[in-house]
């Protein structure tokens, strides 16, 4: 009965507890929804009349309700204007409130609808919905839109709900309790001591002492089998003392052989490495589960395996030489678990003599994990030192792109206004020398891009740019091996939001790896290029395709592994297409393989286009113009470089003024501001950081007035102090268009 009010009490907890959980959590989001519905239409009401200190003490006073952990009011641009925690205020909502879901949040905005979810450990319940905010400008309606964020803690009511159900558990449970104790009286005096005396007795014989009776008296059924147990047990006593000689005996015999073979037993079962035990003609005697365990089986399936599945004679005949010659053999046996994997095994034979034969005990051990984390460190090494050659080059890279950058900027510059001023045949002319300098700065671009070490920055992008810019880099390799290289490239491709440096490698890759392939392919050796634009998915596809021998089947599925290679030691590591894919995926896009049959290797890359939306703004962005004439001071220690750029912005007629130094710099600025800077980074009496940080200690307004240019590597520090500061940077070469935008952008300004 005890047992019985304890499963019923049990059940009850199990069932009724989590019943009641639920009732107390569904009431607790009705109301909550309700709560945050009602708030949502205050803070709406408060927000459109501008009462908006009133607003955020409506939002502020729920600090004071315990359930609810956090109440916040978050704008358009994802900032937390209103929160029940003061340290929240002006924060930005997706580093501050980790709980934050922003999809949900958006789905809420959309919807109009305010949209709840819980937390995985349930004890937590998360609401959104969207506020009206305001107007924006001189709007009629209002058009700004944030949303309200509330999570309701549920721990409180939940623990009610399962303190009243245990409350009623142990009500019923002290009632059923009660009457199993008075069952249990009436039952002891009645049945159980006579029983108990009965079972002691039985217990007594059983534990050896053959004089035990219970000799309990009474007609009634139990008494009738006290008398035949106390029979029974003389019976037995007569019998017992008979035996007991013989069983002595037959002991004594068996103990020394039991002994001898659980010694020999414990010690080959405990084993850590796997034993086997050969006969001279090859049979196998014996086998520890440690062996079996390293093939990756279980007890069952060692029973129902052939021996030869296992090291043995069928793994070299030169196994069972110890039994020969009487030395001790080492072999090395690479061989394959029951799920494929490789194993490798160090095997010792030793001869040894078992009962009075010879035998062979074959002693193996798992060395796979060793020598895969040999390869691996070789492999570690050899990536180490690519990277360590790569920092050279970017190193010396750096050291020269500044001097070529500088007349190669002259060039494209003066090719560009010249175009605008001659004849047509000589235009033509110009145009040439301009796309072969350009060319000559994208060479350079690229080497750059290729050896520096810096974090990936997403920036507007057009595809087909990224695959000429790799051509020009490899074109002349897969011309001197007999490649012909054809381009389908879409006219009108969107841009993407990528890391061009990124992209670069991956095509890089993809086009390299093709060319490795045709190397000794016959010819005709063909490799296309194809990119296009999916209007309906809103992606660019791009194909990397050549009439290669292919990639076999049955390795085509792990192409993307990591140090996974086909190619012959010195080839490569085997860790392109990886890294290749890894950088695809990041940016939301997919990369796969496959070989059409007598079709060479395809290998294509989906990456996500920028929105219309996204279009539309950049577009904007670039037909803006500035409308009034601006002040410009450039400063450059090259002087080409500065006439050039002069000569650029007068012809939109801005007033300009050269500066050959950092001194001269500083006494025009001393003398009147300016609307446009254009500061050279390296220069030779003062750099152009120094010089900005003057600027800003002197004159703080016309640092923000600041343009870098460089001709050098654009070095992650220099880009990380420059965008702090909020200057552009112009890259050299540079055309007169892109000085023209950066200094329009810039100086139209308020």
């Amino acid at each position: 009965m005890l047992g019985l009010a304890a499963m019923l009490s049990a059940v009850n907890l199990l069932y009724h507890v989590p019943k009641a959980e639920r009732v107390a959590q569904n009431n607790a989001s009705r109301q909550f929804a309700q709560d945050m519905s009602r708030l949502q239409s205050t803070l709406e009401y408060l927000l459109l009349k501008g009462e908006f200190v009133i607003a955020q003490h409506q939002v502020s006073v729920l600090a004071h309700n315990h359930d609810y952990r956090l109440v916040i009011l978050i704008d358009d641009q994802q900032k937390i204007i209103a929160s029940t925690r003061r340290i929240l205020f002006g924060q930005p909502v997706t580093t501050s409130v980790p709980n934050y879901d922003s999809e949900r949040a958006a789905k809420a905005l959309h919807a109009r609808r305010a949209q709840t979810a819980l937390n995985p450990a349930g004890d937590l319940l998360f609401g959104y919905v969207g506020v009206l905010l305001g107007r924006r400008g001189e709007e009629l309606k209002p058009s700004r839109s944030g949303i309200l964020f509330l999570t309701y803690d549920l721990s409180r009511i939940r623990s009610e709900a399962r303190a009243q159900v245990l409350d009623q558990s142990l009500y019923w449970a002290g009632w059923v309790t009660a009457l199993a104790l008075a069952i249990w009286l009436v039952l002891h005096f009645l049945l159980t001591r006579r029983t108990a005396l009965l079972v002691r007795t039985a217990e007594r014989l059983a534990s050896g002492d053959l004089d035990a009776r219970s000799a309990l008296r009474g007609r009634d059924e139990l008494g009738r089998l006290s008398r035949a147990f106390d029979a029974m047990a003389a019976q037995i006593s007569r019998t017992q003392t008979q035996l007991k000689n013989d069983i002595e005996e037959r002991a004594r015999m068996l103990r020394a052989l039991e002994n001898s073979e659980a010694q020999y037993r414990s010690m080959f079962n405990a084993s850590i490495d796997g034993l086997m035990l050969w006969s001279a003609d090859r049979v196998l005697v014996d086998i520890n589960p440690a062996l079996w365990r390293m093939y990756g089986y279980t007890r069952e399936d060692f029973v129902a395996l052939a021996p030869s599945k296992f090291i043995g004679p069928t793994s070299g005949a030169e196994l069972l030489r110890p039994v020969d010659d009487g030395q001790a053999l080492h072999i090395d046996i690479s061989d394959t678990r029951k799920d494929g994997s490789a194993l490798e095994l160090e095997v010792h034979a030793v001869p040894m003599q078992y009962q009075g034969k010879p035998h062979v005990l074959a002693i193996a051990r798992d060395v796979t994990e060793k020598k895969q984390s040999t390869e691996h460190m070789a492999r570690q090494r050899e990536a180490l030192h690519q990277q360590e050659k790569l920092a050279a080059l970017g190193s010396l890279l750096a050291g020269v792109s500044h001097e070529l950058n500088n007349p190669l900027s002259v060039v494209v510059g003066r090719s560009v206004m010249l175009e605008e001023q001659v004849d047509s045949r000589t235009r033509a002319a110009l145009a040439k020398i301009r796309a072969a300098a350009e060319r000559c700065a994208r060479i350079v671009r690229t080497f750059l891009a290729m050896a520096r070490q810096q974090r990936p920055e997403r920036s507007t992008t057009l595809v087909n740019e990224i695959i000429s810019a790799v051509l020009d880099i490899t074109g002349y390799t897969l011309r001197t091996s007999g490649i012909e290289v054809t381009l389908n490239l879409a006219e009108e491709a969107p841009s993407i939001l990528a890391d061009a440096d990124q992209l670069h490698q991956v095509m890089s890759n993809l086009i390299i790896n093709a060319q490795q392939a045709l190397q000794e392919h016959p010819a005709p050796r063909r490799i296309v290029l194809s990119s296009y634009y999916d209007r309906t998915d809103e992606l660019i596809r791009i194909t990397v395709a050549d009439n290669g021998p292919g990639i076999p089947a049955d390795i085509i599925g792990r192409v993307f592994e990591p140090y996974f290679t086909t190619k012959p030691v010195g080839a490569g590591l085997g860790a392109g297409l990886a890294v290749s894919l890894g950088i695809i995926e990041a940016h939301g896009g997919t990369l796969t393989v496959e070989c059409p049959e007598n079709a060479g290797t395809i290998f294509t890359i989906k990456l996500p286009a920028m929105s219309p939306e996204s279009r539309r703004r950049d577009a904007d962005i670039e037909a803006e113009e500035c409308r009034r004439q601006l002040s410009v001071l450039v400063i450059d220690d090259e002087e080409d470089i500065r006439e050039t750029l002069a000569e650029i912005l007068e012809s939109k007629e801005y007033r300009v003024t050269l500066a050959a130094s950092g001194r001269k710099a500083l006494e025009w600025i001393e003398a009147s501001p300016f609307d446009v800077i254009l500061l050279d980074i390296r220069m030779p009496d003062r750099d152009g950081l120094s010089l900005h940080e003057e600027i800003q200690r002197r004159w703080p307004d016309q640092s923000s007035r600041v343009i870098f240019v460089t001709g050098d590597t654009l070095t992650p520090s220099l880009a990380e102090w420059a965008g702090q500061r909020g200057c552009p940077v112009i890259e050299k070469p540079f055309l007169p268009s892109e000085v023209h935008r950066f200094v329009a952008e810039l100086g139209c300004r308020p």
